[in-house]
């Protein structure tokens, strides 16, 4: 097997659980396998066809895929359910996209087949090709797993879409090199960041002897019922920013900690700012409806437990 196509996938399973866990995945020594026995309680295992042609496999322990799938989703797991197998499958997919742009980039085309993720002890990978495979050990602060590649260099008679049920799907290419790693298989959408808020468009400058535009009213200067409506559009952008966040984290459950992070912390934010917006809106409201005489004289209501000792007999 080639080291050229070998090492993309070592340097993308660093790289997808590096940004996908936060978790630091160190290298071991390489060997051979010549069976089908899995070195895990749970695999993901992926085709690959093209210039290179072969598969290539993940197992993890379960204490460990359980950890690690815990980093992914913000929470706690102790046993594995069906989020982790997801988490699996998405790591699969996420490593072979990662490692067929590294491929790419010494001019060979390479096409993936939809993951396929494996559960049980003991259980069995089967390779595309029948011959040793290479197996790269990692080991993590939430345990080990290992990498099982399979791949070589195809002849030219077997680039061909219909064999060993790979789809030549071309790899996702990415735009944004800021970007978290995709996936890049059928069915699973890349992780993307949020786009930036757009800035506002720049006024385009004003035909000679037109009159000027008239300049924007500052909230001091706005009437209530102006005032109102502008604090109405500001909550309503607010809302959509929320509901906007809510949206990311139940749509995309394994996007990149950091981001999660940076969600969840700005979601409390939000909440105060549209609670206090309510209130204020709420109040000037309740100010418009007064007269002048009411703002002048005003009449308050005493309640019995206002009465001094006096007032009760």
């Amino acid at each position: 097997m080639d080291v050229r196509i070998i090492n993309p996938f070592l340097n993308a399973t660093r790289e997808v659980l590096s940004t996908m866990a936060s978790t630091n995945a160190v290298v071991g020594k390489p060997f051979l396998k010549k069976d089908d026995t899995a070195y895990g309680d749970v695999s993901g295992i992926i085709g690959i066809t093209g210039d290179a042609l072969g598969s290539m496999a993940i197992s993890f322990t379960e204490s460990c895929i359980c950890r690690i799938a815990g980093q992914m989703l913000g929470e706690t797991i102790s046993e594995v359910s069906d989020d982790v197998l997801d988490a699996v499958g998405e790591l699969t997919n996420m490593i072979s996209g990662a490692a067929r742009r590294g491929i790419e980039k010494d001019g060979l085309s390479v096409y993936a087949a939809i993951p396929s993720v494996i559960h049980g002890k003991n259980h069995q990978l089967n390779h595309i090709l029948k011959t040793p495979s290479i197996v790269i050990p990692f080991s993590t602060e939430q345990g080990n797993f290992v990498l099982d590649v399979c791949i070589r260099r195809s002849e030219e008679s077997e680039k061909k879409e219909e064999g060993y049920q790979v789809m030549n799907v071309r790899t996702q290419v990415q735009k944004q090199a800021a970007a978290p790693v995709g996936a890049e298989g059928p069915g699973t959408s890349p992780v993307v960041p949020p786009p930036a808020p757009s800035q506002p468009p720049r006024p385009a400058p004003a035909a000679e002897g037109a009159p000027d535009a008239p300049p924007a009213k500052s909230v001091a200067s706005m009437t209530e019922a102006e005032r109102i409506d502008h604090m109405k559009k500001a909550l309503s952008e607010m809302v959509k920013a929320r509901n906007h966040i809510f949206q990311e984290l139940r749509d995309k459950p394994f996007m990149a900690v950091e981001q999660r992070k940076a969600y969840k912390k700005k979601l409390p934010f939000l909440d105060e700012k549209i609670k206090r917006l309510k209130l204020d809106m709420q109040a000037l409201e309740m100010l418009t409806k007064l007269s002048q005489d009411d703002l002048d004289n005003p009449t308050i209501t005493r309640h019995y437990q206002h009465y001094g000792p006096k007032d009760k007999s």
